[in-house]
């Protein structure tokens, strides 16, 4: 039996990624919360979806057709990608949470995505200064500047 606390009041989100060019990987997770004294995926805790992950490791065309398996207590849901010989500019960020009357979708040279019953969240001219030295590297992470988003409270 299901514990009430694990029941999802959201419709069923469905990720659709057409991977067009080749990647190193993509990887997807639940945020539950989130340590900003981590960089990249390592500062949001939660479980990962490794159905994404091997779904595209290292490859040129690939589709990840999922569920996305939501959790009660997420905040959000993070899709990361990250591009062939890691380059900055053309990796992929998408941040959302789920939303019955919206839908993501992300097209360009190298992904299709649609993901149906999901709200984007839009992080990216948020600029967070928390107390304490943080690295050059942290600093420009996307992943630790949506943790610092969450973190701070804004607006989902």
């Amino acid at each position: 039996m299901i514990p009430s606390d694990f029941i999802i009041k959201h419709a069923p989100m469905h990720l659709h990624l057409e991977i067009l060019k080749k990647c190193n990987f993509f990887w997807l997770r639940d945020i539950r919360n989130v340590d900003i004294s981590q960089c990249c995926a390592k500062c949001f805790i939660g479980d990962k979806d490794n159905r994404v992950y091997y779904g595209t490791l290292h490859k040129s065309n690939a589709v990840v057709d999922i569920i996305v398996k939501q959790h009660p207590h997420a905040k959000a849901y993070y899709l990361c990608g990250l591009s062939d010989g890691f380059v900055w500019e053309l990796n992929t960020h998408v941040a959302f949470v789920p939303d019955s009357n919206s839908e993501v979708r992300v097209e360009n040279d190298r992904i299709k995505l649609h993901i149906t019953n999901a709200r984007r969240i839009h992080f990216w001219d948020y600029v967070p200064n928390p107390p304490g030295n943080y690295t050059k590297e942290q600093r420009s992470c996307r992943n630790w500047i949506f943790a610092n988003y969450l973190k701070d409270g804004m607006p989902l």
